[in-house]
């Protein structure tokens, strides 16, 4: 007898005769010859079996594509046509779309202008926006019409557009390194407050950058990431940033999201939630900018960032930086609330409105000119002033407790609002005043040319703000506003800061950074 005790696989020995193994039954072992093969009078042997070597999933794979490929190339060669199966396999689109691309601008477009008002095609919303265009101009305007002919033109004109798009991308620590730097040294702080760079530094000296997905907090990666994505795109024409992939950088920040929500939040999960927002904002996805800021708000307040500064808890830079990020919430959620009409995710009734510390208070030149900035001197994108007086337009004019006030208090409030706008622009330098900047035709272009962007976006704001408050004396029941003797001309107001923003526009369109401005 032949008896083997090769064990192929997980260890066991083969403990059956040939016999027996063959007719699938048990075998006692008994040596020379076990009881079916003594009963059978055969002789009891064992057959080593061949070896099997091993392979990894990798090289089974590997194996079955092979041969698929060749069971497919015999298939084709007897004449069989074999579907297209790369539609059923092909990657997802990516999550951001170069907005470069005509299509995807176009696209951008219409999010803005749906979520701005108008509404989307066939609402009530739509509906009454082009009623109130024949109505004042005796024009028919189709904003889908509209769309479709600057489609048929551009593809006529550009018949052949290449599309591109980015996949997610992690940058190295090099970049990231400059990034910091780049943002310290020219006090992007001052605009930005989204970041501690301190703690950005201890976490990419600790590698944070390279570790997996499996070990570390995410928002201490994702933060890193989207950090690194804003300031290469604001920033893109400048040298240091050549090359850059923002979007794909922003893209892999996109594919931490799930276990960044899913983490105790803490600063950099709400930094990490701010800067998606911020970035997508002026990307024509204002709906799912909204959605990532209404979670930043939510970490915010689990935080405590909207209470005085004495009543946060951490250290006092850390306590500093949070009130920092509740300014930084504040603004878009005002300006979000009242584009759309809806009630702002801060209340103003449960957060400390007291300007930061280091806020540039009185306004002064710094705030209009090109001038260096420092970390030492919070300016925000425009005056947080503005952004508080947006929240009482919507309160007053435009919420739905505004909206069962008597004719008699809307306008009152209309006028109280103007007053207050008024007395916050004669708060700015004299030749900073919106008025001075009178939008037309004839305006020099130094007179825009000096500002800087912020600047620009706070004449924008004041001819925003004057708009939208005294559009809302035609929500009256009266037959016309100028039958009521308080505000005899708003909507003449309206109507010219309206004009004066589309020309304003159309002056500094030419050298306005389109991310910075949104």
């Amino acid at each position: 007898m032949v008896r083997s005790a090769l064990a192929p696989r997980g260890g066991r020995t083969r403990s059956a005769c040939d016999l027996c193994r063959h007719k699938k039954i048990r075998c006692d072992g008994v040596k020379p010859a076990c009881e079916t093969c003594r009963c059978a009078g055969v002789f009891c042997t064992f057959t080593t079996p061949e070896p099997q070597p091993h392979k990894s999933v990798r090289e089974q794979l590997s194996d079955s594509k092979a041969r698929v490929r060749q069971l497919e190339e015999a298939l084709v060669a007897q004449g069989y046509h074999l579907p297209d199966l790369q539609a059923f396999y092909s990657p997802a689109p990516p999550l951001l779309r170069n907005t470069s691309e005509f299509d995807a601008a176009i696209e951008a477009f219409q999010w803005h202008i749906a979520f701005c008002g108008p509404g989307v095609a066939n609402t009530a919303e739509r509906q009454s926006f082009y009623s109130n265009i024949y109505q004042h101009t005796g024009s028919v305007f189709n904003i889908d019409d509209f769309c479709h002919q600057v489609t048929r033109s551009f593809k006529w004109r550009y018949p052949n557009q290449p599309k591109t798009g980015s996949k997610p991308k992690w940058p190295t620590t090099y970049l990231v390194q400059q990034c910091i730097e780049y943002y310290s040294r020219n006090g992007l702080y001052s605009i930005f407050p989204i970041v501690d760079t301190e703690a950005l530094q201890s976490l990419l000296n600790a590698g944070t950058l390279n570790q997996s997905q499996q070990t570390g907090r995410a928002s201490n990666r994702a933060c890193l990431v989207a950090f690194t994505a804003m300031i290469s795109r604001i920033h893109r024409h400048d040298p240091v940033f050549a090359g850059t992939d923002s979007d794909g950088y922003m893209q892999a920040v996109l594919t931490l999201l799930p276990n960044l929500l899913m983490e105790d939040p803490d600063i950099r999960t709400l930094e990490s939630i701010l800067i998606l927002a911020l970035y997508l904002a002026p990307m024509g996805q204002p709906q799912s900018a909204e959605l990532l800021l209404a979670v930043a708000i939510r970490v915010l307040l689990n935080l405590g960032g909207q209470r005085p500064i004495e009543l946060i808890e951490g250290t006092p830079r850390d306590r500093e930086h949070l009130r920092n990020l509740f300014w930084a919430c504040y603004g878009p959620d005002k300006e979000m609330s009242i584009r759309k009409r809806q009630q702002p995710m801060l209340q103003d009734e449960d957060c400390d409105l007291e300007l930061p510390a280091k806020y540039v208070l009185q306004s002064s030149d710094h705030q209009f000119l090109q001038k260096k900035l420092s970390a030492d001197r919070l300016l925000y994108p425009s005056d947080l002033r503005l952004a508080m007086l947006k929240s009482k337009i919507h309160r007053f004019l435009y919420s739905d407790h505004a909206r069962v006030q008597s004719d008699a208090r809307r306008l009152q409030y209309i006028r109280e609002l103007d007053q207050e706008l008024s007395d916050l622009k004669a708060s700015f330098p004299p030749r900073f005043q919106p008025d001075a900047y009178f939008a037309t035709e004839t305006t020099p272009d130094y007179s825009f040319h000096d500002l800087s962007m912020r600047g620009v976006g706070m004449h924008l704001d004041y001819y925003f703000c004057l708009g939208k408050i005294h559009e809302a004396s035609s929500n009256t029941s009266m037959p016309s506003p100028t039958s009521w003797s308080l505000l005899p001309s708003s909507m003449e107001l309206y109507y010219q800061a309206a004009r004066s923003t589309l020309f304003y526009m159309n002056r500094v369109c030419h050298f306005v950074n389109p991310d910075t401005f949104w």
